[in-house]
């Protein structure tokens, strides 16, 4: 049976209650990223502080969580990269943490460098080329992102330039193919991702808000790859983009 038939409305036999117990405490919301460079500034600059008796990860390595400086209902979370394990922690962490929001942010490689030049892109829906939402949602091309309006606007009023459209999330960055990077561009895709479609298609599923929102590193709207600036840029850089998801969280927190 192929993938695009394994979604069953019906009850899991493993459930996240079996694994994990409610903290003493819940939270609103969580920032989470994949930057993993972003960390020690961060620390370094005290926007946030660790959770020191609570982990959550995989058998093979445990992530520390952490509390959000002067913001006593928000989280944040550096996530490993990839659908299938950022679908499995969310899981945990929204369950035990009572969390209702999801501000997620990340590079992502451009597939048109004109319309997304400088600016932040925001998912309206996004192309599922992954395993993992196949599991939460019935079979279809894209997902829609049902915030991806309000999150422009929101930008919109922070003075923060930005652009709309639709992405492509895949599983399968080695095998981004000229075949199908074109396809995608005629799709009118502006970037692609690794989780962004898993992590709506989780959240529509449990109920929780997300607002995800990218930056471009590399570019895929060439004749050859360009690296651009994947994986080079500076601390400061990183940390203003942590930033940004805090002033969109902070938004949030305030029209609730």
């Amino acid at each position: 049976m192929a993938i695009e038939h394994s979604y069953r409305d019906s009850r899991e036999k493993i459930r996240v209650s079996d694994l994990r117990q409610p903290y003493r405490e819940t939270f609103d919301q969580i920032i989470v990223t994949f930057q993993g460079k972003v960390l020690e500034g961060l620390l370094s600059r005290e926007l946030i502080s660790e959770i020191p008796d609570l982990m959550f990860g995989s058998s093979h390595s445990k992530h520390p969580i952490y509390r959000v400086s002067g913001h006593p209902k928000m989280l944040f979370y550096l996530c490993p990269i990839t659908a299938p394990i950022t679908v499995g922690l969310l899981e945990e962490i929204v369950y035990a943490m009572g969390v209702k929001t999801i501000v997620m942010y990340g590079s992502a490689g451009v597939l048109d460098h004109k319309i997304t030049a400088g600016s932040i892109i925001v998912p309206t829906k996004a192309y599922r080329d992954e395993g993992t939402s196949y599991h939460y949602m019935a079979a279809s091309d894209f997902i829609d992102i049902p915030n991806a309006q309000r999150l422009k606007e929101m930008l919109n009023d922070l003075g923060v330039r930005s652009v709309l459209g639709p992405i492509w999330t895949t599983d399968g960055f080695y095998r981004e193919t000229e075949a199908i990077i074109k396809e995608r561009q005629q799709q009118g895709c502006l970037a692609v991702d690794m989780e962004i479609s898993a992590v709506q298609a989780f959240a529509r599923l449990r109920g929780v808000a997300l607002y995800p929102f990218l930056y471009g590193a590399d570019n895929l709207d060439s004749s050859t790859w360009d690296k651009r600036i994947l994986g080079s840029l500076s601390v400061d850089h990183r940390v203003a983009y942590f930033m940004l998801a805090l002033r969109i969280a902070t938004q949030l927190q305030a029209l609730a």
